[in-house]
């Protein structure tokens, strides 16, 4: 399995057997996570394996899980450190999943150190050999249609709805979905719903990580059908106003 296909398969893992990893498969992780490019090369990150499999430490946390293993997420708590941050992190997990170990995003969950270097750990994820089932057909997906998530001004081409249809399959914390697009021919702006603005810093945090993950999606697909993607930030739509969302970007293709 690709990880461009593992967008449509995965699904949260929360029961994992407490064993070890092939010793291989973390060699290889580590080398995928140091060769990924972030959204932004300026914004500091880390992601850090801690072992668990042994139990050697109490996980606490309101939604904790058991795992064998926890990938730790550090970066500042500021808008594009966490959505890149987003961004880089959703690629380690399709790739587990791609190698057939399960994982899930886990938010208030306390393992490791709360600061490394200077950065925050904003997030948890579990990972490890599945105690359940690691794949689902994407129809089972509980995700709002895409007539729900995109306004089109044009008719788009047959990549880009296919790139849509992986955007819509971003995993999001508690599902809430906060993305909608606005679609012409060969581009898409995009917004953040204003209902999913949160005033708590906490899940404003999440917010911009779940935008991340998404974001990581569409660049997958845009790799999958060999086009090129670059995403600008268009002053004329930063500066307005709008009534139901926030602009975040404009993405570009071109085949």
């Amino acid at each position: 399995m690709s990880i461009y296909e593992a967008i449509f398969n995965r699904q949260s893992v929360r029961k994992f057997r407490m064993e070890p990893l092939d010793a291989e498969i973390l060699v290889q992780l580590r080398k995928f996570i140091a060769n990924i490019t972030p959204l932004d090369g300026e914004s500091r990150l880390e992601l850090e394996i801690h072992e668990h499999w042994n139990r050697r430490e109490k996980i606490r946390g309101l939604w904790s899980v058991e795992a064998p293993y926890y990938l730790l997420v550090y970066c500042k708590e500021e808008q594009g450190a966490c959505r890149n941050a987003g961004y880089v992190a959703e690629q380690a997990v399709l790739y587990l999943t791609s190698k057939e170990v399960g994982s899930c995003y886990l938010g208030e969950t306390k393992v490791g150190a709360a600061q490394r270097d200077g950065l925050k750990r904003i997030l948890v994820i579990g990972f490890g050999k599945p105690g359940e089932k690691l794949y689902r057909d994407s129809e089972g997906a509980r995700r709002l249609p895409l007539s729900s998530l995109c306004v089109y001004k044009d008719e788009p081409g047959e990549n880009l709805k296919k790139i849509l249809k992986g955007a819509r399959l971003a995993p999001s914390s508690f599902n809430s979905q906060p993305w909608r697009f606005v679609v012409y021919t060969d581009r898409l702006c995009v917004f953040a719903r204003k209902d999913m603005l949160p005033r708590m810093k906490t899940l404003a945090v999440m917010r911009d990580f779940n935008m991340g993950i998404m974001l990581s999606h569409i660049m997958l697909g845009a790799e999958e059908f060999w086009m090129n993607m670059e995403t600008v930030v268009e002053e004329q739509f930063l500066k307005k106003a709008y009534k139901n969302g926030e602009y975040i970007c404009t993405i570009v293709f071109h085949s």
